[in-house]
């Protein structure tokens, strides 16, 4: 970190301040700046980009707590650390200047050991936030090209073998058995990427729910036929029960996102000639309907500490299929966290041996 990249404004009406600040922190080589007006800052501020600004509290016309309001209030500004500069060391003072968004106060006269201290402690926390902000910035341009890139060659992949599938007549059993086995492997990969682009989103807090009526066992309907070839292959019985239609006020692209997985899941840990079963109801809770689904399986079961595993946030828990399927760990909690979002909840009942049901409660739209 050059010191002489660091632009710092100092702002205080009384010339022989400035003086004196300027000449303690010009020892450190930062590059500096002079205002003795609010007007003069907010024009430096407009015309330069500063990472620190030293702000004197009490000026005639627009004092310290202005000026620091609409620095923050200014989008192109508002990351600048301010630091309050005052012979007024009353905790309602320095309440204030932290309301209006300063970081830090120093009292006058100056101590010239604190001042440096605290000046070079927020320009270092200003050039950390900055690395992280490129660092994110970086990290979402790549998932933004992993998700353009990958994500559409590999369901293209998926779709392709899948319309070769429709013609099975003309295929002789070993290569019809090869193209199941490829679907499948497209179909895992094409899961894993979207698991891993929803997670890194979920974690950058940039999901949105956009909420509307969706009838839930149409789509479930289309979800159960998109597993069609992987219940095939270990001769799992997967279906449907339920009413035809039923509406919840839901996100259709997290929701179904939350099916996928469930289903996936199921299969997954079900042994061959097993059953999965998904069904749609509706409850009263506390007043207001819900949408209950539940995806059901005789497969392998856990026990009441993995189901505390798997849906405890930042535990890592992941195990093979009982053909060996792989998964990446992130479903369930995927499955958790957008089901938050839609203001419903998940639960597990399972019995080792004997198999397990995702619950999922969804808001429904009837009134």
């Amino acid at each position: 970190m050059n010191p002489e990249e660091q632009s710092i404004l100092i702002v205080d009406d009384v010339p022989k301040n400035i003086q004196l600040l300027g000449s303690i922190l010009k020892q450190e080589k930062y590059e500096l700046e002079f205002a003795t007006s609010g007007k003069e800052a907010l024009e430096w501020l407009a015309s330069k980009r500063f990472e620190l600004v030293l702000l004197d509290i009490m000026m005639p016309e627009m004092d310290g707590f202005d000026i620091c309001r609409k620095i923050k209030e200014n989008p192109t500004t508002r990351e600048i650390a301010v630091i309050f500069l005052t012979a007024k060391a009353d905790s309602e003072s320095i309440i204030k200047g932290f309301e209006t968004g300063a970081v830090d106060y120093i009292t006058k006269p100056f101590n010239t050991k604190e001042l440096k201290m605290r000046v070079r402690t927020h320009l270092t926390i200003q050039h950390q936030r900055k690395q992280i902000e490129q660092k994110n910035a970086y990290e979402k341009k790549i998932f933004s090209v992993i998700g353009h890139d990958l994500r559409s060659p590999v369901g293209n992949i998926r779709t392709y073998i899948d319309a070769f599938l429709m013609v099975t007549n003309e295929l002789d059993k070993n290569t019809q058995v090869l193209l199941k086995d490829l679907y499948i492997l497209a179909d895992n990969a094409f899961s894993l990427l979207e698991n891993l682009l929803n997670w890194a989103k979920s974690q950058s807090g940039n999901i949105i729910c956009r909420p509307q009526s969706e009838n839930i066992p149409r789509l479930i309907q289309i979800i159960i036929k998109l597993f069609k070839i992987q219940a095939e292959n270990k001769n799992i019985r997967l279906k449907y029960e339920g009413p035809k239609e039923l509406c919840a006020f839901v996100d259709r692209e997290l929701i179904s996102s939350v099916i996928r997985n469930l289903i996936a899941n199921a299969l997954k840990f079900t042994r061959r000639n097993g059953n999965v079963t998904v069904s749609a109801s509706t409850k009263k809770v506390r007043g207001k309907y819900q949408v209950v689904l539940q995806v059901r399986d005789n497969g392998v079961g856990m026990s009441p500490e993995s189901i505390e595993k798997l849906l405890t946030r930042n535990i890592h828990y992941t195990t093979y299929g009982t053909e060996n399927e792989k998964g990446s760990g992130l479903g369930i909690q995927l499955c958790k966290e957008f089901i938050t979002l839609n203001n419903g909840e998940l639960w597990i009942e399972s019995q080792e041996g004997k198999g397990s049901t995702f619950f999922v409660s969804l808001p429904s739209s009837e009134k």
